[in-house]
């Protein structure tokens, strides 16, 4: 059965932890369904607060503030969207409020340790790269057993933050040493790199049955490095989805199975090249955007599902009703156009072209992350987005049509009237 927005949770109250932009769907939609949202975190400016009907200051980090808060405010249901830190906190105030929440412990250390998710999937036969080393330091007679390249990360990090490739042993000196700033155990791995395509997929678990809802490929320009937020562009279905159904699909969800996950959204990433399918990450959050076109091409909708589980403890009401093959997408061709900023001291003075953006027949949404007037300085956030525009199409040519048009209208520059975007996606790459 598919979810429509209707006024089913009317009086109920929803708090969301997090305020960031993406949230700001989730505020929308649980409103839509007539729900009362609250959202907390630590900015007062964060941009879902501005559209929640009560902001409060708070750190989302403190469950004990955070449970006070619920029974203040009579909370009926308690979720978080986006941000991998804020899982654990939304775990432990549901657990001690009596809320339902779908993720499970097992799921926050496969999210959150690198070496458990690694061994979780070795287990079960699910591929994973050849680790080397998991510490604090290198020791030297380690640099002689490495076959380069290799890639580097934090034990414990999430969004490609401290990650990166290294060719020779001084890069992976540097590399390594980033790597253990950013991890809270001040641990990284080194492993074998993975070459070929970038890729994420999302599933979704209803009492402990399991359906793929969409497998993107991920598209960076050449110019960019190996760890990255944001793709250029996302494209779904991916081109390995049917390798993907075949030879590996029911490893995952056996995995799944065994592990006693019953409920909830989960998402992996890895990489494709030619036959062989490797994953590096996964997560139990909504992972990115995709949620859009999962409404669009496939008539459900993930921000409603976490909606649902934590006001009434049920995503779907019937999962069987999901066809097993519904990541294939039926012929349509869904799509993130995702434009970052370049350079390390610059301020927004113009963007150019959202408006025409929106016109187009294929879009179905866009996103805005900053304004007017905004400044940026060189820090430690792997990409700065600026605006990401989802469209989905029928056919080839319209990719590569519709693609190009918004690489032509779209366009930031600074003071000086310079571009600063980062290099476009090539259409025409896609389908190489």
């Amino acid at each position: 059965m598919k979810m429509e927005n209707n006024q089913e949770f009317r009086g109920k109250k929803l708090l969301v932890l997090g305020g960031i932009t993406l949230a700001c769907d989730i505020v929308r939609h649980a409103q839509a369904m007539g729900v009362y949202v609250v959202v907390a975190d630590y900015d007062r400016n964060s941009p879902a607060k501005k559209i929640a009907d009560k902001a409060v200051l708070i750190d989302a980090l403190d469950v004990d503030a955070i449970v006070e808060l619920c029974k203040l405010e009579n909370i009926d249901g308690v979720t978080t969207g986006f941000v991998d830190i804020l899982l654990a906190p939304c775990y432990e105030v549901c657990k001690r409020l009596g809320l339902p929440y779908y993720v499970t412990p097992k799921m926050l250390t496969m999210s959150t340790n690198k070496i458990d998710f690694k061994d979780t999937c070795d287990k079960y036969d699910v591929p994973v790269p050849k680790t080397y080393l998991v510490g604090d330091l290198i020791p030297v007679e380690m640099y002689d057993k490495i076959n380069y390249p290799v890639f580097v990360k934090p034990l414990d990090g999430s969004g490609s933050r401290g990650a990166g490739v290294c060719n020779d042993e001084e890069e992976l000196k540097i590399q390594f040493k980033e790597a253990v700033s950013y991890s809270s155990t001040n641990k990284a791995i080194i492993e074998d790199y993975i070459t070929g395509r970038d890729f994420l997929l999302d599933y979704i678990a209803v009492d402990g049955e399991f359906r793929l809802l969409s497998m993107f490929d991920r598209y960076v320009t050449s110019d960019r490095g190996s760890a990255v937020n944001y793709a250029n562009i996302s494209m779904a279905p991916s081109k390995a989805i049917d390798i993907y159904l075949d030879r590996i699909n029911d490893k995952v969800i056996n995995m799944f199975k065994d592990l006693g996950f019953k409920d909830g959204l989960l998402f992996m990433q890895g990489y494709t090249e030619g036959n062989q399918i490797t994953f590096f990450e996964m997560g139990c959050r909504l992972g990115g955007s995709f949620y859009n076109h999962e409404k669009k091409c496939i008539g459900y909708d993930p921000v409603d599902m976490i909606i649902r589980y934590a006001l009434a403890g049920k995503m779907v009401y019937d999962i069987n009703v999901i066809d097993k093959d519904i990541a294939k997408y039926n012929h349509k061709y869904a799509l993130d156009c995702n434009y970052l900023l370049k350079g390390s001291d610059e301020t927004v003075s113009e963007i150019k072209g959202i408006e025409e953006v929106k016109k187009l027949p294929s879009c179905i949404s866009t996103i805005q992350y900053h304004e007017v007037g905004y400044h940026y300085t060189k820090d430690k956030t792997v990409d700065k987005p600026i605006f990401t525009a989802e469209i989905v199409v029928d056919n080839v040519i319209k990719v590569k049509e519709d693609v190009a048009y918004i690489n032509n209208v779209f366009d930031v520059l600074n003071e000086r009237g310079e571009s600063i975007l980062i290099n476009k996606f090539d259409p025409e790459q896609l389908f190489d």
